[in-house]
């Protein structure tokens, strides 16, 4: 059984990864495109796979640079018995003649599935037409029923955690409520900006607080215009960014919480290490969509807008007691949630009722 990995080269690393441990030979094709700008060190296994300093022959560097790259890839797919399909590549293996699956990721379902343009109609297509269709952010439930798509499967995402783990325990010892801001600026997306102006106004009031904040991604300017004020001096650390997995796990040991996201309901997969790492995540999280896929949702310091930011910040400032709690309930529910080993079964057992039935 030869298991394909395409369109992610996070996931897919680490899937391939675990299923050649298993036996299982299983290849992932990373494009020249993952590779290249400022998303290449997060793409690259070199930069988040510590035990590797070079590609092993399992992994394929496909350049997506050169002419006829739909036609070189789907002669490369066709050399598997499985194609595991990832964001946008559905598309071409739905055109490959073999038995695949569609595992969605992120804007591929929540923006192009949606759209009256021929990229949305194919992967609509494409969805429907997998042998298995995969999604791996509980928000994501809603659209995958609007969609109509016949027996989803919900997944927690692949990854590998165990380099984020304390090297010590955690003691709040700085009277500075320090926090770490490395999540993209996309305001519409995320909600960024509610989490600067409150931010803001607690500089404002002299509140004892610290942040490490990461620029990146295309709403930089904006944050950094918010910023510019006098009563923010002495309290920013302004980290240009994507940063690397090593510099995350840095940044997190220094602070007493990481910041998230704030419009979508559900966590990035940095909030994911920053629970496997113990330190606790400030997010608006849809705890009833958790509690439907996970039957529990995860200890999190959960704030929906401003107001609810500003006060739950304000009080964390004057008493950090409660945080140690959280971090380590929360590491204790990604265990149970995110099961590296359970996950990999699951997947196995899909491959071979795919090959089975073809």
């Amino acid at each position: 059984m030869r298991i394909l990995q395409v369109g992610n080269p996070n996931s897919g690393y680490h899937l391939a990864k675990e299923l050649r441990k298993r036996g299982i030979e299983s290849d992932v094709i990373i494009t020249k495109r993952d590779l290249a700008g400022r998303w290449g060190a997060i793409n690259n296994p070199l930069t988040h796979d510590v035990k590797i300093s070079e590609y092993p022959p399992w992994v394929k560097i496909f350049d997506d640079s050169k002419g006829r790259k739909s036609i070189r890839m789907l002669k490369e797919m066709r050399k598997y018995d499985v194609i595991h399909a990832y964001g946008f590549s559905p598309i071409n293996a739905m055109f490959s003649g073999k038995p695949y699956i569609a595992n969605s990721v992120g804007d591929d379902l929540r923006k192009t599935a949606f759209k009256k343009n021929l990229a949305g109609l194919l992967l609509r297509m494409a969805y429907r037409r997998a042998n298995k269709f995969i999604y791996v952010w509980t928000v994501h439930k809603p659209l995958v029923e609007k969609l109509g798509i016949k027996e989803p499967l919900y997944f927690p995402r692949m990854w590998n955690f165990e380099i984020f783990q304390r090297k010590k325990k955690k003691i709040m010892e700085n009277e500075n409520l320090v926090l770490f801001f490395p999540t993209a600026e996309l305001w519409e997306t995320k909600g960024n900006d509610k989490f600067l102006k409150v931010f803001i106004k607690l500089c404002k009031e002299k509140q004892k607080i610290f942040l490490y904040y990461v620029e990146w991604e295309k709403d930089t300017r904006k944050a950094r215009k918010l910023l510019s004020i006098p009563e923010v001096n002495g309290k920013i650390e302004f980290i240009s960014g994507p940063i690397s997995r090593e510099k995350m796990k840095e940044y997190m040991e220094k602070s007493d919480i990481f910041v998230d996201q704030f419009n979508s309901g559900s966590f990035t997969r940095g909030a994911l290490e920053a629970f496997s790492f113990e330190i606790p995540v400030l997010i608006n999280l849809d705890e009833s969509l958790h509690i439907q896929l996970h039957d529990e949702s995860p200890p999190v310091i959960n704030a929906k807008n401003e107001e609810e930011i500003y006060l739950k910040l304000k009080e964390l400032s004057k008493d950090k007691s409660s945080l140690i709690k959280i971090a380590i309930n929360a590491k204790e529910w990604l265990k149970k949630n995110y099961n590296l080993e359970k996950s990999v079964d699951e997947y196995i057992r899909i491959y071979q009722e795919i090959v089975k039935s073809h």
